[in-house]
């Protein structure tokens, strides 16, 4: 009888913890990203080149497995060629962007099912990045969009689309810690400034020839006009695995609830 009631309070008690609809939840991450695009090179894994990301969201349940979710984040990649195939081109970014973005959580299963006490999420919305890709030159940093090292005045803020997956780890009644994945696709080319193909030169600021082609800095020859200089196929892109802690905004219908649940 004794193990049954224990067993009952525990059920009772992690039905509680679970949010209604209607209920806001505040959140904060704190990860690690890895960008995707020309000057990457998939299954490296000696040098994965990890950054950092940083954000904030806030999340409203619409149903027992539905939510609305909004975020704005903060965060920083980098990439250099020489640790890629292409070590001789000898091309570099660093950026740190600005994004925000918004769309639905859908919980693998209702947050209410009494047999899970750990319930997976799937996410995926859209927003807008601002890019602002950097390459270091003679010790200085310098903005590479308003070079055009392209000949190309290529637009920095940029639509975005993110997809992820989340599993809780830990749970009260005030706060849950989640580990989430994410995948962001940037819908433009240019989130490390490198595109297509390398321009003609000789109109350029001396300052952008050089940070346009960067094999002279290795003591070899140029590259022509008109030869590669990144993969035009396809969009560049970043993912992040991150920590999350949420804080469950207790309203008086959530107490109330909590209430006759507890009774």
């Amino acid at each position: 009888m004794g193990y049954s009631y224990s067993l009952n309070v525990l059920a009772q008690r992690s039905e509680i913890w679970r949010e209604k609809p209607g209920t806001w939840l505040l959140n904060t991450g704190l990860g690690t990203t890895k960008y995707t695009g020309d000057l990457s090179e998939l299954g490296n894994i000696a040098h994965l080149q990890l950054g950092l990301g940083v954000n904030i969201a806030a999340t409203y349940r619409i149903s027992q497995q539905l939510s609305y979710r909004a975020e704005v984040q903060l965060y920083y990649i980098y990439a250099h060629q020489k640790y890629t195939r292409n070590f001789y081109n000898n091309l570099s970014f660093r950026s740190l962007n600005p994004d925000i973005w918004t769309g639905m959580q859908v919980d693998l299963w209702p947050v209410n099912d009494p047999h899970r006490a750990t319930i997976p999420y799937v996410l995926l919305g859209a927003g807008i990045t601002y890019m602002r890709p950097k390459a270091v030159y003679k010790d200085k940093s310098y903005g590479l969009s308003v070079l055009q090292t392209e000949g190309v005045a290529y637009n920095q803020l940029a639509g975005i689309v993110r997809y992820g997956f989340g599993i809780p780890l830990l749970a009260n009644e005030r706060f849950r810690f989640m580990l989430e994945g994410t995948y962001t696709h940037v819908l433009s080319d240019y989130l490390d400034d490198v595109s297509s193909v390398y321009p003609d030169r000789s109109s350029m600021s001396s300052l952008a020839a050089a940070l346009s082609d960067r094999r002279a800095e290795l003591g070899t020859t140029p590259n022509e006009p008109g030869e590669q200089r990144g993969n035009t196929g396809k969009n560049d892109g970043y993912f992040m695995v991150s920590g999350r802690l949420i804080f469950v905004i207790i309203t008086p219908g959530q107490r109330s609830y909590r209430r006759q649940i507890g009774r």
